[in-house]
């Protein structure tokens, strides 16, 4: 009952109120536009725990500044990997009659 009474009070404090309850659908960007909001003030408290020595703190602070994967996280699909295929297809093709043509 207290978490219930803790979280009214944060949502007063926000401006939320006592409002309809969020769709799921509507879950995400609820949670996008309050950590936009908040954010510097997250970073903030990562920076000044890291500082006091917070293990948990520092390991999640050099994890945001590894940098981003540049290749695709997905494999290729059965269709790129048909294209790539008809494509190696086609170049060995070629290569062949330029074979055969210089051969002659």
């Amino acid at each position: 009952m207290a978490e219930s009474k803790e979280l009214d009070e944060v949502k007063e404090a926000v401006g939320e109120g006592k409002g309809r309850r969020l769709r799921p659908s509507e879950c995400r960007s609820h949670m996008r536009r309050t950590l936009a909001s908040e954010f510097q003030g997250i970073v903030d408290g990562f920076v000044e725990a890291a500082k006091k020595g917070s293990c948990p703190h520092v390991k999640l602070a050099t994890e945001l500044l590894k940098p981003i994967r540049k290749n695709p996280s997905r494999k290729n699909g059965s269709f790129t990997k048909i294209l790539e295929e008809l494509d190696r297809r086609k170049r060995e093709k070629a290569r062949l009659q330029a074979e055969e043509g210089g051969a002659k």
